[in-house]
């Protein structure tokens, strides 16, 4: 088969990556460009057309708590998800005694697995759930500490 898909996708992951430089310094070169020609028409720069031409703009990822926010999210999912795996293994187990064929979890292995798998699944969404309390969060929220002492 060789190299050629792999080599494709890596290739295809680079030209966004140098595209995305490629336009940032773009961007930046004409802020700079823009500047200059504001300083060779007037003379002097105005520090309020100054501020406004490098200001940067907000990013999304940079708005605070939004680590909270995706932290409870995502914790609270992946718990649900094992709470659902657990579930489903609870209802294959009943039909299976209720059908009388039960045979495969006569083996404690099975029994084991299907309920340590989405244990330790809600584990780990847990997990993320209390991490959250390490991560900032959202200004005016009632987990926000308080400045008053």
């Amino acid at each position: 088969m060789g190299f050629g898909p792999s080599l494709g996708f890596w290739i295809f992951i680079a030209a966004i990556i140098v595209a995305s430089i490629w336009s940032s310094a773009r961007k930046n070169a004409e802020k700079h460009e823009t500047l200059r020609r504001i300083v060779e028409k007037t003379g002097t720069i105005d520090e309020a057309k100054l501020k406004e031409l490098f200001k940067e703009d907000p990013s999304p990822e940079t708005k605070p708590g939004g680590g909270y926010r995706v932290a409870r999210v995502i914790g609270t999912i992946i718990m649900f998800v094992g709470a659902a795996i657990a579930t489903f293994f609870w209802i294959v187990a009943g039909l299976g005694k209720l059908l009388g064929h039960a045979r495969m979890f006569d083996e404690n292995i099975w029994l084991i697995a299907a309920f340590a798998v989405p244990t330790g699944i809600a584990m780990l969404g847990l997990g993320i759930f209390f991490s959250s309390r390490f991560c900032e969060p959202p200004p005016g929220s009632r987990n926000e500490l308080s400045t008053r002492r």
